[in-house]
């Protein structure tokens, strides 16, 4: 290994270390194991560089993160703000950006009151409460006006979005995360496809996509005939004008970096070391530090080197006799392996789940996308719509076939398994996953492969994460895409569950997503609340049901034949969980939490035709603080529950509600949110929905009214733990406190 990647290693950790403020005695102890290995091999001169390579790589850590802390405390206390945003600006939504500041990075979400911008936009924001959260400033009640429209690459990349819109129509999004970086678009469900499928990675624009992009630059410019040199040197250039345009994301600009290296080198006729050209991947942190935190650059970097790794086991343990398809598709399968392994700890951490069945699909996956992404990067440039018409219906057979691979591999039984690791779990995976690495590379593969083995065994020994319960109410609002799933966790640790999300031809939203969700965190399901037989509502029911066996299932009992619902139903006999009609008036007790049931009435329900005028609304009260839950319920419930709470009958106003009907037009009427008066709005929407939800209309009535809205669509699934008097909101890595009950 050259000395070049030992002191790029060094430096990255070390860096990674300052910016995570890592324990000091942790650092010690890693810095005096690979102290006193490298010693007892004689190289004393190379420990003292690395050591020191280390110590300064923390030093510039340590200081970048005092400086972002400092600026995140001067604009806590600031009046105004001035922020790049990543995200168009529209009132009631959700944004990210970052503040123009000199010499420290500070990223803010703001949830927009009023203003409107482009993607890319420079803007001024007034008038917003200033809180610190998990991951930067949080800005609420924003008023947003521009300060300087997107640069050209911004407004580059907007045409090109709405130019890939028109021609893939629903096909865009995948497309857009392809070519543009921007994921936005995605599904919930397609995304957990691709995670069980262990082909995630392909949905955002990483080392393997470059690395395809360029290759196919190189191939075009040589079949052009341009010399050897020239080829390279076009292909490098163009390659490197897509990076910077597409906003040079980590993993893309360390494999353009590479790219640009090894081409050139060729072209040079200079030999091409593979960890040498690898350290070439660590000149981005030597760049911008803060980028050794960023998981797509260490994802990117952990399977390049497997893939290094894997080369060369495959030239030692693959037989000569396996020559042809044998020998290839041997190299390929340890390519696979070898790469799953390397990236698991990162993957087990953020993502909470790993793949079994990811080398397979990553070897069927490969070739299609190896096709798919030049013809995609041909239709993206292509200025003539004729011809780009053409390409872009070429590839449709393309993502098809890729869909399908994530959708069969993701359908396998026991295809991905949910993990929650900690801290000393995920250090112990790191440590077995780097020392199958090293021994796949060293002559001496034992002594690394012992390491390894001793550091799984110390994993399977550790006790298993045994759900204790909260000392809080938590109320998990979750990104099932166009649908409602809401997961009540109470103090004991139960949950209740209102809506399970909509179901799909290969799956549901209640295997994808609320059973993970759930068991990943651990604890029974009491009770399931159903709103109505709609099936982006029940679509997930009938699995949560049969997975998690909830003691009680609570219904409207709307008069509905469809197959799915009589299922849903059959299943919960299945079970032996007790089905009991919504009663209004009825007031259910878990663990101190009350659910109050105040519709539907079943006199109100023989006379409708509509279940969303069935809507099962619950009220949920935890101390001081209480949550009002509405199904899709229209304006007619809606002034039914009025009319109920004029009389006394019924108590509505809540400090959270739940937007009915994915915040349709139909619901939410003002005399409805007078009698609420919510400070919180949650909208379980999905993203680029056809529906046009949700209605803007009704995004401004929730702001007039002093709301603030949090949506599914913009910030993935929300959390609100609150302790009876006051309410936290999670969203989007920001974490604050939002209201107190009066």
């Amino acid at each position: 290994m050259p000395h070049a990647l030992r002191g790029a290693i060094a430096w990255v950790l070390g860096t990674a270390a300052g910016l995570a403020g890592l324990p000091p005695g942790l650092l010690s102890v890693a810095a005096a194991g690979s102290a006193g290995w490298l010693v007892v091999r004689g190289q004393r001169a190379a420990t003292a560089a690395l050591l020191l390579l280390s110590v300064a790589g923390l030093q510039v850590g340590t200081d970048l993160a005092r400086a972002d802390q400092r600026c995140l405390d001067e604009a806590t206390h600031g009046t105004s703000w001035t922020a790049r945003v990543r995200t168009p600006v529209d009132p009631g939504s959700f944004v990210l950006g970052t503040l123009v500041l000199d010499d420290c990075r500070v990223h803010v979400a703001i949830a927009v009151r009023s203003g409107r911008a482009a993607a890319g936009s420079v803007v001024a924001i007034t008038r917003a409460e200033a809180s610190a959260g998990d991951r930067g400033l949080l800005l609420r009640e924003a008023r947003v006006s521009l300060v300087e429209a997107p640069g050209p690459l911004d407004r580059w990349r907007n045409h090109v979005g709405r130019t890939l819109d028109e021609r893939f129509g629903r096909d865009a999004p995948i497309v857009r995360a392809l070519l543009i970086a921007d994921s936005r678009g995605l599904s919930p469900e397609l995304r957990d496809r691709y995670a069980d499928a262990g082909l995630v990675h392909i949905l955002s624009i990483s080392g393997l996509h470059v690395a395809i992009v360029g290759g196919a630059l190189l191939l075009l410019f040589t079949s052009l005939r341009l010399g050897t040199t020239a080829a390279g040197i076009a292909a490098v250039a163009v390659t490197v004008v897509y990076v910077l345009a597409i906003g040079a994301p980590p993993p893309a600009a360390r494999s353009a970096t590479l790219f640009a290296a090894t081409t050139l080198a060729r072209g040079m006729q200079r030999p091409v070391s593979p960890w040498g050209s690898f350290a070439l991947g660590a000149v981005i942190p030597l760049v911008d530090p803060r980028t050794a935190l960023d998981l797509g650059w260490q994802l990117s970097v952990s399977g390049y080197a497997a893939i290094i790794v894997a080369g060369r086991v495959g030239r030692r343990r693959v037989p000569d006799a396996w020559r042809g398809w044998r020998g290839t598709l041997a190299r390929e399968l340890v390519a696979g392996v070898l790469t799953t392994l390397a990236t698991a700890p990162l993957v087990a951490w953020h993502f909470g789940r790993l793949s079994l069945v990811s080398p397979l699909s990553n070897l069927v996956a490969g070739p299609i996308v190896s096709l798919l992404q030049p013809a995609l990067f041909l239709a993206m440039l292509l200025p003539v719509d004729a011809l780009a018409d053409f390409v872009a219906d070429a590839c449709l057979p393309l993502l098809r076939s890729l869909d399908g691979v994530a959708a069969a591999a993701a359908s396998m039984p026991g295809a991905a398994v949910v993990v929650a690791p900690t801290l000393v779990g995920a250090v112990l995976s790191g440590v077995a996953a780097c020392a199958l690495l090293v021994g796949g590379w060293a002559r001496h593969w034992r002594p690394p492969v012992i390491v390894a083995l001793g550091a799984v065994a110390l994993l399977a020994w550790l006790p298993s994460n045994v759900s204790r319960g909260v000392p809080l109410a938590e109320v998990h609002l979750l990104d099932v895409g166009q649908g409602d799933a809401i997961a009540v966790r109470t103090p004991g640790g139960r949950w209740v569950v209102i809506d399970a999300g909509r179901a799909w031809s290969s799956g549901d939203a209640g295997r994808a997503t609320v059973i993970p969700y759930l068991r990943r965190r651990g604890g029974a399901l009491a009770m399931l609340i159903l709103t109505h037989p709609h099936m982006d509502h029940i679509g997930g029911a009938e699995s949560v049901v049969r997975a998690l066996r909830p003691r009680e299932v609570r219904d409207a009992a709307f008069v509905a034949r469809s197959p799915d619902y009589l299922e849903l139903l059959a299943s919960v006999k299945d079970v032996g969980a007790r089905w009991q009609r919504v009663r209004p008036g009825e007031v259910v007790d878990v663990d101190g939490v009350q659910f109050a049931f105040l519709a539907p009435d079943s006199a109100w329900t023989v006379a409708l035709s509509d279940p969303n005028e069935a809507s099962t609304v619950v009220r949920m009260r935890f101390g001081n603080v209480s949550m009002l839950f509405t199904g899709d319920a229209e304006r007619r419930e809606e002034a039914w529950l009025v009319a109920r709470a004029d009389s006394g009958r019924v108590t509505l106003d809540a400090d959270v509600l739940k937007v009915g009907h994915h915040g349709s037009r139909t619901s939410t009427t003002p005399a409805f949110l007078r009698a609420v008066t919510p400070r919180l709005a949650l909208v379980s929407v999905g993203a680029g929905n056809f529906y046009g939800h949700p209605e803007p209309e009704v995004m401004r009535r929730l702001a007039a009214q002093g709301a603030t809205v949090l949506r599914t669509d913009q910030l993935g699934t929300v959390v609100l733990r609150t302790d009876g008097e006051y309410i936290e909101v999670d969203a989007a890595g920001h974490r604050w406190r939002a209201a107190r009950s009066p």
